[in-house]
């Protein structure tokens, strides 16, 4: 087959194309097959115009002169080169939502495949986005769930909300993979004897105030506790919400916070290792169940153990043992307190962190490996061609 990927941005700090779709095209080259990723690099400029290949995908980045229109038309030309069997639309919004509404509307097409690994519309207000244009992007993401030959979805959530819009349509639940690759070493435990609790926040998980009361409960059952957050809020102010409920009711607690921001790829083996254990918090609402947290899978395989809300796929990453899952909706007091008895289980028996490790890696590696995945969405191609 000749397939070609539709790209809704670049290779930066977004993770879908880096972290689900280049892969799942790596291994459908494997397996025999021609793949295509064709890039709006709005995000990552300086890629503009230039192209190349890994491990058999080309990337193709356009140019963006000209804005929205030219871009896309770009884009399109692409479709007449490689002259694809199947083109794959990755997220129905903006330049790929484009390519896919111009593309279906033509008489012979390639068959169209939608990918949705997100609920789009659950971002609006975070993404601050004006009435116009969510609106537009509200039909632009409902319009693609309609218009596809057939959808992947990243998450059980988003497969039940596809079949909602359109009962007939093929859809193949397709949650993001693992690799050998991101396996890594099972660090020192307690960094040093200091009980580090690793959050990676974008503080929309919970609300900043939940969080504060978390971190209160937890810091005053274990007071050497650290909390060390990587990442920084995607809403202005609510870092400091956080801090203010931290400084009024828990200045101790407050204090044995550290800020790290945005951590590079290749700097995240080392804040693993440093990680007694790592938290995973999230509101039962669609914006978290939509999703499929690669960063989870990630921490689980690189040695931390995770505690974390049985939310969406997390729920499912976690299963079988792979992390310590607390109810959705628990209180602030009761994650903490999960998280309290698993750190003490730690602390009682270190050797413990490797067999937790080991669980989750054995279990991740089986249902979750890039080849097993490749060869389901290789069979639903089949089906719709």
């Amino acid at each position: 087959m000749k397939l070609l990927y539709m790209a809704p941005f670049g290779l930066g700090k977004k993770t879908s194309i880096w972290a689900r779709t280049l892969p799942l095209a790596r291994e459908l080259v494997a397996r025999g097959h021609q793949a295509t990723i064709v890039i709006p690099p709005w995000d990552t400029p300086e890629d503009a115009g230039h192209a190349w290949e890994e491990d058999g995908v080309t990337l193709i980045n356009v140019t963006l002169g000209g804005g929205v229109p030219l871009t896309v038309r770009r884009m399109l030309a692409q479709v007449e080169q490689v002259q694809p069997d199947l083109v794959h639309i990755v997220k129905p919004r903006a330049h790929a939502g484009l390519v896919q509404w111009r593309l279906w509307k033509r008489r012979n097409r390639p068959r169209l495949v939608l990918d949705v690994d997100d609920w789009e519309q659950a971002w609006d207000d975070i993404n601050d986005y004006g009435r116009v244009t969510a609106r537009f992007l509200a039909w632009q993401e409902e319009w693609g769930i309609r218009h596809a030959d057939g959808v992947t979805a990243a998450s059980r959530w988003l497969e039940a909300r596809v079949k909602t819009y359109t009962p007939e349509t093929p859809v193949l639940y397709l949650p993001n993979g693992v690799t050998k690759e991101e396996i890594g070493e099972i660090g020192d435990w307690g960094g040093g004897g200091e009980t580090r609790v690793l959050l990676f926040s974008r503080f929309v998980e919970v609300e900043p105030d939940w969080l504060a009361a978390c971190w209160f409960s937890l810091h005053e059952k274990i007071p050497n506790a650290r909390l060390i957050v990587a990442g920084a809020a995607l809403i202005q102010g609510r870092e400091a919400i956080f801090q203010q409920a931290m400084a009024e009711h828990a200045p101790d607690a407050a204090r044995a916070v550290e800020w790290r921001g945005f951590v590079p790829r290749d700097q995240l083996p080392a804040l693993y290792r440093e990680a007694t254990v790592a938290i995973f918090p999230a509101a039962p609402v669609p914006l978290q169940e939509a999703k499929c947290s690669v960063r989870l899978a990630t921490t689980l395989l690189h040695g931390a153990p995770v505690v974390a809300s049985a939310v969406g796929e997390q729920a499912h990453y976690g299963a079988e043992g792979a992390a310590t899952l607390v109810p959705p909706g628990a209180s602030p007091q009761a994650f903490a307190a999960a998280t309290t008895q698993l750190i003490r289980r730690l602390q009682a028996d270190p050797s413990l962190r490797t067999v937790i490790t080991t669980q989750a890696r054995d279990r991740l590696a089986r249902v979750y490996n890039w080849p097993r995945l490749a060869a389901q969405l290789e069979a639903f191609y089949d089906r719709l061609l």
